[in-house]
């Protein structure tokens, strides 16, 4: 059984996928520019929002400069805030999971998301008192940057030691399976529509009907039934 699980907050525990990029679109509109929704997924989910934002003013073709980026990035924060502030959706299955891993693991987020939008929505969800810590985009490189995994589990440490090898995480996407890996965490990618690549050790189309159980057997292949 994992001595901690290490969740993304995005994709994973709550769907705030639509909210991220209409906000963004918003904000590039507002300066005159468009992004496909394709490009959209090919370029900037499951990004920072700045990096994100940085992203799809490349594709838009412009040259924006720090200023103009760091009013972009704000533009889409605060948009994004609005929607999420008229109700959250928890991910299926996210809250049983939760539920089920209390006491029995240590709980980490490791999001790309920044603090503040975390504890906002945190709040709304009334899951504020749910995790030991969170390492957000604040914090630490993004991922594919193995350093917010390394950095969580060196603050679980402080109290007890948890080792990488012993821990799971939980990722929507590519590039948090690859930071996960590269830290040395077995992740789980939850992957409604496809394949995340090879970085992750085992892919769900969703959380709903798995347990701390059944996710931990996936990634050790042990015999244990689980959900389709």
């Amino acid at each position: 059984m994992p001595a901690a699980l290490l969740v993304e907050f995005e994709g994973v525990l709550v769907e705030t996928r639509d909210a991220r990029r209409d906000a963004l679109m918003r904000a590039l509109a507002d300066d005159g520019l468009s992004l496909p929704d394709d490009e959209y997924d090919a370029r900037c989910a499951g990004l920072p929002v700045r990096e994100a934002a940085r992203a799809a003013a490349a594709f838009a073709g412009a040259g924006l400069d720090e200023t103009a980026l760091d009013l972009l990035t704000l533009r889409a924060e605060r948009d994004f805030a609005a929607r999420i502030g008229t109700g959250v959706t928890l991910a299926p299955g996210a809250a049983a999971l939760l539920d089920g891993a209390a006491g029995r693991a240590r709980l980490a987020l490791v999001t790309r998301a920044s603090r503040r939008e975390v504890e906002f929505v945190l709040t709304l969800a009334g899951l504020e008192a749910a995790f030991e810590c969170v390492v957000a985009a604040d914090d630490a490189p993004p991922k594919p940057s193995p350093a917010p995994y390394r950095r969580a589990l060196e603050r679980l440490s402080r109290r007890r030691a948890v080792r990488a090898a012993d821990s799971l995480a939980l990722e929507d996407g590519a590039a948090g399976a690859v930071a996960a890996r590269a830290a040395g965490v077995p992740c789980v990618v939850v992957a409604p529509a496809g394949a995340p690549g090879e970085a992750a050790s085992a892919v769900v189309r969703t959380l709903d009907g798995h347990s701390l159980t059944t996710l931990d057997a996936l990634v050790r292949r042990a015999d244990v039934e689980v959900p389709a």
